[in-house]
């Protein structure tokens, strides 16, 4: 009741670590299946079974980071296309030539402060680098 549409729209945005762990899940339980799987004598059997909780972690861990690491690429690409959508209709409004002065002149300013905050995000990347190194 207290959840409003923005917040369900940002939520679904928001990875979720259950894919992660379920990945990692169904690793141990095959390595676990496939330990039973050999015969006793077999010097393999008790180290697949010891190694199936830790490759269920790293499992999970991995598909976790990816998942991560394609989602940013993927906001990065859209962040990307939308700047460029709009810096090119901001050019083709200045291009027009029925544009007054005065909506020529805001336009301009809505480009340079597009602009300014490019500049601002890529500075404030170099020093956030620059702050782990």
């Amino acid at each position: 009741m207290g959840r409003t549409r923005a917040s369900e729209r940002e939520n679904s945005k928001t990875p979720s670590k259950l894919p992660a762990g379920a990945a990692g899940a169904g690793s141990g339980t095959l390595l676990v299946l496939l330990a039973n799987n050999l015969p006793d004598g077999n010097r393999w059997k008790s180290w697949l079974v010891l190694l199936a909780p830790s490759a269920s972690i790293a499992v999970s861990v991995v598909y976790a980071w990816a998942n991560a690491a394609i989602d940013r690429y993927f906001r990065k690409r859209e962040l990307q296309t939308i700047i460029g959508q709009a810096k090119a209709t901001l050019q083709e409004a200045l291009g027009n030539s029925s544009t007054s002065s005065d909506h020529r002149q805001m336009l301009t300013k809505e480009l340079e402060q597009l602009e300014l905050l490019l500049v601002q995000t890529d500075m404030e990347k170099i020093k956030s680098l620059r702050m782990y190194r």
